[in-house]
């Protein structure tokens, strides 16, 4: 009778870790943060993904805000990790890692002049140009076709301008946004507007959203899950 001996080769553990990794756009390891000693949260833990919108909630002064600065970092956190593709931030050129990743704030701030301006401002500051049609596209995309890329921009209304703030991240082709109480300001029509323009750029280019918000309805109508900051922790 024979016998025949299987080896099989089993890798290192590091490296089948390695393989299956998930990669992340976003990803906070034990983030901490505390200003004036008082500390705003602690070893926070949080990872966004392509195709998901992520919602952040908390008490006012809990550190909603500082958290998203410190994802393009704006700010530096007093421990932890932030990564962004799987490379923690502090390792990105900081101009190319905020336009892979993209802080929109919650006033929509109009540069002077058009909606062209506008729109072409991130790519200006990279050197580069595009013709009028893909802003006609874009414009397409945030429900603002019927705007003439030589509107004043900032005779737009509340809701406009803030669609044409989203348009103008999505010029620079990120794999995440990160809004900031997008719209705190708007009333309850104007800001469905923008959630729903928000839902198609998701289902077209793959982001993934962290927003930051109040509203209980918006978080349950509009994300895929909800993160609550309490006060001190995360």
């Amino acid at each position: 009778m024979f016998y025949t001996t299987i080896f099989v080769i089993v890798p290192p553990f590091f490296l089948w870790r390695k393989k299956m990794k998930t990669e992340h756009l976003l990803e906070f390891v034990n983030v901490s943060m505390a200003f004036d000693d008082r500390q705003l949260f602690q070893n926070f833990n949080l990872t966004v993904d392509s195709n998901e919108v992520v919602g952040l909630t908390g008490q006012s002064g809990s550190g909603k805000s500082t958290l998203l600065r410190i994802a393009v970092d704006l700010v530096t956190p007093q421990s932890g990790e932030v990564y962004a593709l799987d490379r923690p931030v502090k390792d990105w050129d900081p101009r190319e890692l905020r336009r892979n990743v993209i802080l929109v704030l919650q006033e929509s701030q109009m540069f002077p002049n058009t909606v062209r301006d506008n729109l072409t401002w991130g790519l200006k500051i990279h050197g580069e140009s595009i013709d009028d049609e893909a802003l006609l596209k874009i414009l397409e995309e945030v429900q603002l076709s019927s705007l003439d890329l030589d509107d004043d921009a900032f005779n737009l209304s509340g809701g406009e301008k803030q669609r044409i703030a989203i348009a103008r991240a999505m010029m620079m082709n990120p794999k995440a946004l990160l809004l900031d109480e997008p719209t705190a300001a708007l009333d309850t029509e104007s800001a469905i507007a923008v959630e729903e323009v928000l839902d198609e750029l998701i289902k077209t280019h793959q982001i993934g959203i962290l927003i930051v918000t109040h509203n209980v309805e918006q978080a349950r109508r509009f994300t895929s899950r909800v993160v609550d900051i309490h006060a001190g922790s995360g």
